[in-house]
C-alpha cells in the first residue's frame, strides 16, 4: 500500500465508514468540533448499536485474527506525516493505548478501532462496516 498522509487517510475514512452521512453533518459535527473523525461516533452520526465502545471496542480488537490486523492502516493524527505505517498482526489495544489519539483501518476497510486522546470519555470505538 502506497504511504497516505493524515488527510488521504481521513478523506478514505470518511468516505467509507462515514458513507450516508450528510455532508452538512460532517461538517457541523466532525469538522467545526476539531476535525476529528470520531465525532462520527461520539455525535451519534453512526448508531450506537452499531458499534462498540470502551472495553467492548478493545475485546473486539483484540480478537480480530493476526491476519485481519496485518498490514491494517494505522495513522497518528497528532504527529508528523510520517506517522502512517502498517499494523502487524500481534498490534494489541494495550499496545496501541500507549499512542495519545490512534486512528487504524483494515487493509480491506472492513473494520476500524479509533483510540482518542479523550481517554475513556470518548472511546476507544470499534466498528466494524457491514
Amino acid at each position: 500500500m502506497e504511504f497516505m498522509d493524515f488527510w488521504e487517510f481521513r478523506r478514505r475514512w470518511l468516505s467509507h465508514f462515514a458513507k450516508g452521512i450528510p455532508q452538512w453533518k460532517i461538517d457541523k459535527y466532525v469538522v467545526e468540533t476539531g476535525d476529528y473523525i470520531w465525532h462520527v461516533f461520539s455525535w451519534g452520526l453512526i448508531g450506537e448499536k452499531s458499534f462498540l465502545t470502551g472495553d467492548r471496542a478493545r475485546e473486539a480488537f483484540d480478537r480480530l485474527c493476526t491476519y485481519e490486523k496485518e498490514n491494517a492502516i494505522f495513522i497518528e493524527p497528532f504527529e508528523d506525516e510520517d506517522s502512517f505505517f502498517l499494523l502487524q498482526g500481534d498490534a494489541t489495544s494495550e499496545k496501541l493505548d500507549k499512542y495519545t489519539e490512534i486512528y487504524a483501518m483494515a487493509k480491506d476497510l472492513s473494520w476500524t478501532y479509533i483510540k482518542t486522546h479523550e481517554g475513556d470519555l470518548c472511546g476507544p470505538y470499534f466498528y466494524r462496516k457491514e
